[in-house]
């Protein structure tokens, strides 16, 4: 696992499986991160499934992950985050 790893987006559970919600599996650090969920921004479910798997089960760390959940449905709140995150 890289140093840098913010995220993991398992492998699919099959051999056939295709990726969760087209989401591609792997370590992303965190710019790589922000890039996957403005790839993703339009797709809902796609949002919903990377924020499940940002949440760490710690209230205190899971602030960024519940509001990503929480605007999965609007392009424009996902877009407005990721510009507040790069900046």
């Amino acid at each position: 696992m890289p140093k840098d790893a913010v995220l993991l987006i398992p492998e699919p559970d099959g051999e056939n499986d295709l990726p969760t919600c087209g989401v591609k599996p792997g370590y992303y650090n965190s710019k790589q991160m922000l890039d996957l969920i403005e790839k993703h921004k339009n797709d809902a479910d796609a949002i919903h499934f990377i924020a499940d798997m940002l949440e760490t089960g710690d209230v205190e760390n899971d602030g960024f992950a519940e509001m990503i959940r929480k605007n999965h449905h609007d392009p424009s709140a996902i877009t407005r985050i990721i510009q507040i995150c790069r900046n």
